[in-house]
């Protein structure tokens, strides 16, 4: 039976009016790689987006420039399963390595057809530029692009992501050796050879982050999967975002809400979604792995679980997890028991009371919602759903 793939995002995103098209992920128009020789496989060449400029919310909260006193994921390796990445972004240019295009079968990875693999990328490593609004959660970081789909055209979005492309996705990572492997897709079916990828990968002492999907219900893969790191979205005020997917495979939330990422070729647009939030989690995860290069996965992902910032409740539920991710804390306080619920913490005070929109000019907002809608500048991505049960008993690990 075809295995059931769902993006929520491309259900239920809205455009927002002209003044800052928040293109949430999965409502895509294929755009075309700035590389000459892959063009033939995309549709349309993008009009370059605009470049915009000054703090928003998840930077305030994540504070970056604080981060990188501590770490920056300097020579961690994350693979990036999306649609490719646009490795000729000037925030990018120096952080893409050459990856894999499970689509055609062959080396490379750096064509990115709809912009969303571009996007994820450079909320995980995008280098600072600047007075840009956007830098990467781990600035230093390489990306190994691995190219798992190429649609993302309109309500159907995304239908070639399947498990067999996921897995081998998976497999191609750990062959290029990543550190931490970035999920941005979720399906419905719990398939032996996605499952056997995941447990490669774990062995092999990756970090695997998974998004868990946007307006889902039930458990979806491979965020379900033991060991994985299944991430939902936060809203700025801290809670979740509606859409968020939720059940026992949310573990954490993070910033996946009117978020600034790289467009195709230049330039920036707002994004959001539980893709974006597993990118703020594997930067974090990266962060973590530069700083303790000798620390196993399960040491990583316990330590980003016992360092969260709790939830509402105190405790862990389906909508939150353990709550939302805190890099600093990761990086900073001492080991916590593995699997430990966390204290709750107060959303950072930079976060209750934000701008509407990402803390961008009027002149930039203006630019960036007209270059969107001429452009067809739209990014894609997000969580991909499905239903079934799935246990998880994978906290009291040592």
């Amino acid at each position: 039976m075809k295995a059931k793939v769902v993006c929520g995002s491309d259900h239920h995103g809205r455009w927002l009016t002209r003044s800052l098209a928040l293109l949430l992920l999965g409502m895509a128009t294929p755009l075309v790689t700035s590389d000459p020789a892959a063009a033939a496989s995309c549709y349309s060449r993008p009009v370059p987006a605009a470049r915009a400029t000054g703090a928003h919310w998840a930077l305030r909260w994540l504070d970056p420039d604080r981060l990188r006193q501590v770490s920056t994921g300097s020579g961690v390796r994350v693979a990036v399963l999306d649609s490719g990445v646009d490795a000729s972004h000037p925030q990018l240019a120096k952080a893409v390595d050459r990856g894999w295009d499970v689509v055609l079968d062959e080396a490379d990875g750096r064509t990115d057809c709809v912009g969303h693999g571009t996007a994820v990328a450079s909320l995980i490593a995008a280098r600072p530029d600047g007075d840009a609004a956007l830098v990467g959660v781990a600035p230093a970081a390489r990306i190994v692009p691995i190219r798992v789909s190429e649609d993302g055209s309109g309500a159907t979005s995304y239908r070639d992501v399947t498990p067999a492309r996921l897995a081998a996705g998976i497999r191609r990572a750990v062959a290029l050796d990543a550190d931490v492997i970035q999920v941005s897709f979720a399906v419905g079916s719990n398939t032996a050879a996605l499952r056997d990828a995941v447990a490669d990968a774990a062995k092999r002492q990756i970090v695997v982050v998974a998004a868990v999907g946007d307006k889902t219900a039930g458990a979806t893969y491979p965020a379900a999967y033991p060991g994985v790191v299944g991430v939902g979205a936060a809203e700025s005020s801290g809670h979740r975002w509606t859409d968020s997917g939720s059940g026992p495979h949310v573990d954490l939330v993070a910033p996946g809400v009117e978020l600034v990422a790289a467009a195709r070729i230049r330039g920036h647009v707002a994004v959001g979604g539980t893709a974006a939030a597993a990118a703020m989690v594997s930067g974090a995860a990266a962060l973590l792995k530069a700083r303790h290069p000798k620390w196993t996965a399960t040491q990583i992902t316990n330590r980003l679980l016992a360092t969260a910032d709790g939830t509402p409740g105190g405790s862990r539920n389906d909508g939150y997890g353990y709550g939302g991710v805190n890099p600093y804390r990761a990086l900073t306080e001492s080991a916590e028991t593995p699997g430990r619920t966390p204290e709750p913490h107060p959303v950072p005070a930079a976060a209750l009371n934000p701008t509407r929109r990402p803390g961008l000019s009027t002149t930039t907002r203006r630019a960036l919602g007209a270059g969107a809608s001429g452009a067809g500048a739209r990014v894609v991505g997000g969580g991909y759903a499905g239903a079934a049960a799935f246990g998880r008993r994978r906290r009291a690990r040592a």
